[in-house]
């Protein structure tokens, strides 16, 4: 069980979400502050190996004041908000950091806060931040003014979620950006002075890439959904996949290939695809044989034996003890006709799953199958 198209789908459209491959993050909102008017200059782009912007801000919160990005100094500035889950999990970990290395400038950014004005803004900061004391044991500073910090550093970086570090090498050069909680191996080859600048450019350059290829597609696949006319989502969706390899594009493009564009042979060709590569991915066979035999998912004419395959590759990964797995492989032989061990594999997949709604919804589909089988 995964509901992997909307998953994908919400991934095309922009949609936020929590991503496997990736730690919580929170999609930044706007300030309810009115912005200028005026036209706005192109902002340049910042990326791994870049000279660091300046440090500015509109007030000194927290922690011994610093003049601007020392040079010899490496520094770590992290962009966060009050009401910003992930930022706030995150804290204690930053604290850590900084008492492990005090040659290191940790500078945290209140750069995305709301209110009516930058006074409540400001004092709600304030009180959060008394609140917290030592958990919040490093530098913090306000910043309402987007062009202080917010387009130098965020926007030019195409950050668009929070919490989100930049670590600034002894060069004042940017180093690695990413999220907090996962930054201490690259703080530590920094300090070291071991750091692969070159690597870390080329991989922070490809991720831009791959980025910037999937908001090509948000307009597209909005445009698709509303029309009915897929044609030039598929064809962007191809194009996109000939440039950066992505199995969950690749997923999404033979979920539409079998459901709404009507041209299932060329979807199984992605299916087989997916099923070679990733056989031993547990996760990537549940969403494939999901993929398929989702009811909800618009596929007409599912490829039974190839979901089937995908999900019995999954549980072998998996060693059978994953609940949604064997939820996913109750459906498939289900539509296959084997309606008794459908339902004896949905009861096993009942006793794996922890309780909450995904539980319900396999007892649901459990009387389903019990129900159909009566009539048989």
């Amino acid at each position: 069980m995964l509901v992997l198209a909307s998953l994908v789908s919400a991934a095309l459209l922009g949609l936020p979400q929590d991503q496997g491959k990736t730690v919580p993050a929170t999609p930044i909102k706007p300030a309810t502050v009115a912005a200028p008017a005026a036209p706005q200059a192109p902002i340049k782009k910042l990326g791994v190996g870049d000279p660091a912007p300046a440090l500015q801000y509109d007030a000194w919160v927290k922690g011994d004041k610093v003049t601007g990005i020392e040079k010899g100094k490496v520094h770590v500035i992290e962009f966060w908000a009050t009401w910003c889950g992930p930022c706030i999990a995150v804290m204690p970990h930053l604290s850590e950091i900084q008492k492990k290395n005090p040659s290191v400038i940790v500078v945290s950014v209140a750069a995305s806060e709301r209110g009516k004005d930058e006074s409540s803004m400001l004092e709600k900061v304030k009180t959060f931040v008394e609140g917290k004391g030592d958990t919040m044991g490093y530098r913090i500073v306000f910043a309402s003014d987007r062009e202080k910090m917010s387009k130098p550093w965020m926007q030019a970086a195409g950050q668009n979620g929070i919490p989100c570090s930049f670590i600034v090498d002894k060069d004042s050069n940017i180093a690695w950006i990413g999220h907090p909680a996962t930054m201490d191996a690259p703080l530590a080859q920094v300090l070291a002075g071991t750091w692969d600048a070159a690597a870390a450019k080329k991989l922070f350059e490809e991720e831009r890439a791959a980025e910037e290829e999937q908001n090509k597609l948000r307009t597209t696949m909005r445009d698709a959904m509303k029309s009915g006319d897929y044609g030039p989502a598929i064809d962007a969706m191809k194009a996109s996949l000939a440039k950066v390899p992505n199995d969950a594009l690749k997923m999404e493009l033979m979920r539409i290939l079998a459901g709404p564009a009507g041209k299932p042979n060329e979807a199984w060709k992605y299916g087989e695809e997916l099923l070679e590569s990733g056989k031993n991915n547990e996760m990537m066979m549940n969403q494939l044989a999901w993929t398929i035999v989702d009811p909800e998912g618009g596929v007409e004419k599912p490829n039974l034996e190839l979901a089937r395959k995908a999900a019995e590759a999954g549980m072998k990964a998996g060693k059978g003890e994953n609940g949604a797995l064997l939820d996913t492989f109750a459906r498939v032989l289900f539509l296959k006709g084997e309606v008794a061990r459908a339902i004896e594999t949905q009861k096993k997949a009942i006793e794996k799953a922890a309780d909450g709604p995904m539980k319900d919804e396999m007892k649901t589909t459990l009387a389903e199958y019990e129900g159909a089988l009566k009539k048989a």
